[in-house]
């Protein structure tokens, strides 16, 4: 079947296939070039010749508009009008090296419940500026063995309330360093038997030391001593409360992000 918009006077190919060639529609008439002669048609006019088979051209003769030519076996009886003609089976169609078939207008296809389509190559597809495509579902992909798959980029994926993501590995996970940013000193007094560093959301960790001049331990939260000279270094952000003998010291760093 051809089926095409043609400019006045522009010819088209295409492979018959068949004993008849019939014109459905023309703006007023067509010339058809068969390889057993030349025929000038209107609307509704009929090539019936058993060795049609092969490459015909078409011109339009008339002004710009639908050209739609049906070829077929037998005998072409057009529809009367609401009447409709379903074809079931078409034959082979075989083209000359070269030659392309220009689809501009395919009817509805209904599939039957269960019945898939196979779809083995798609042309090139270019998307205009700021144009996006999404895509709602991908079929299961199965790898070949020792086949790889790259994936270089993903969209921005977000989590709902309470969802996590698992990560499981066989390697250690590498992490690098955090490099701080700056330093913050401080020396910390003992006053009525206690001190207090401030909370720091900023703090990589903190060093402390008991200054060696100490003349009594100086306990960190909920008993933990720090003799005199003694170091600690603790990863938190979280305010520091000590204890101690009033007048002695704890030498404070802070190191920031």
């Amino acid at each position: 079947m051809f089926h095409q918009i043609m400019q006045p006077r522009q010819r088209q190919q295409f492979q018959a296939v068949g004993e008849f060639l019939y014109i459905e529609a023309c703006p007023d008439a067509v010339q058809i070039s068969t390889e057993r002669g030349d025929y000038r048609l209107k609307q509704g006019a009929q090539i019936i010749d058993p060795r049609l088979t092969g490459r015909v051209t078409v011109e339009n003769m008339g002004e710009a508009g639908t050209v739609i030519i049906v070829c077929g076996y037998g005998r072409y009886i057009p529809p009367s009008d609401g009447q409709q003609v379903a074809v079931t089976q078409m034959p082979t169609v075989t083209l000359s090296p070269n030659q392309q078939v220009n689809i501009g207008l395919l009817p509805k296809v209904a599939l039957v419940d269960g019945q898939p389509v196979v779809i083995s190559k798609l042309p090139k597809v270019q998307l205009d500026a700021d144009q996006a495509v999404t895509v709602a579902q991908l079929p299961a992909i199965e790898l070949a063995a020792g086949q790889k798959l790259a994936v270089s980029s993903l969209p921005e994926i977000t989590l709902a309330p309470e969802q996590a993501v698992r990560v499981s590995s066989d390697k250690p996970l590498e992490t690098a360093p955090v490099v701080a940013a700056s330093l913050a000193g401080s020396l910390l007094t003992i006053a009525t038997g206690t001190a207090q560093q401030a909370a720091n959301p900023l703090r990589c960790h903190v060093l402390l030391k008991a200054s060696p001049a100490n003349t009594q331990p100086v306990t960190l939260a909920d008993g933990w001593e720090l003799a005199a000279g003694e170091q600690l270094k603790l990863e938190t952000t979280a305010a520091l409360a000590f204890a101690g003998a009033d007048g002695d010291t704890i030498q404070i760093i802070e190191v920031l992000r």
